[in-house]
């Protein structure tokens, strides 16, 4: 009873690999921050206001993934996991909101000035779709049948993609679980084909994550990297 009792007062991995993975996606505003990215251009033109706004915005960069972080892990070291999963979804929204204000920014200065800067704009349209992949597999990752944790220990909830695994009943595929990589396999389909491959989308926020993702997407690959790439001859 004991033993028990011991196991059940450990730290949850489910929450920590949560947190871990939260960490990872953040590493792309590294490659758009103000010393290699989108205000080498924005300094060049007379767009005050957009300068201001985006000062404003990298001062929040780094602020508030680390106030975001520090309170996680203190969630997952006092065993409060729910909060944790929460505080993942509030988090995910406002990297969700940086990126596609970030997609934006760079569409704006493309569209007003395509001559300025587009070495670095190009490098990140590139940074902005490989983060469009990762975020949305992510999304796809904590929302389904209410995150990692329950899909593989708790009951069985009303699941918000129909995998072929769980669609159908093939041999050596029982009791099988996606994990974070099946997500982000999500994540690349609906970057490039704007679609899920073989995955149906069940619900109704999965639904609307796809269409945020179809059009961030489509922003990136189309408008900024065609105006990019044309300025560039």
């Amino acid at each position: 009873m004991n033993e028990s009792l011991s196991k059940s007062k450990r730290p949850d991995t489910y929450s920590l690999e949560m947190i871990i993975v939260l960490a990872i996606i953040t590493l792309h505003d590294f490659l758009l921050s103000n010393a290699l990215s989108i205000p080498v251009a924005l300094g060049r033109i007379a767009l005050v206001k957009l300068i201001s706004l985006d000062r404003v915005e990298s001062s929040l960069e780094f602020i508030v993934p680390i106030v975001i972080f520090a309170a996680m892990l203190i969630l997952w070291a006092t065993e409060r996991d729910v909060w944790v999963y929460r505080l993942a979804i509030v988090y995910l929204a406002w990297v969700t909101l940086r990126l596609a204000a970030k997609v934006s920014l760079v569409s704006i200065i493309l569209a007003s000035r395509p001559q300025l800067g587009v070495g670095v704009l190009l490098k990140d349209t590139i940074v902005l779709w490989i983060a469009n992949i990762l975020l949305f597999g992510v999304w796809y990752w904590i929302i389904d049948a209410g995150g990692p944790r329950v899909r593989r220990e708790g009951p069985a909830q009303r699941f918000d993609f129909a995998f072929p695994q769980r669609a159908v009943s093939m041999p050596g595929w029982q009791n099988w679980q996606p994990r974070i990589w099946d997500y982000v396999f999500l994540g690349f389909c609906g970057s490039t084909q704007f679609g899920l491959a073989d995955t149906l989308v069940l619900s109704l926020r999965a639904k609307f994550l796809l269409m945020l993702q179809a059009a961030l997407s489509v922003t990136v690959i189309v408008f900024i990297a065609s105006i990019a790439i044309a300025a560039m001859k």
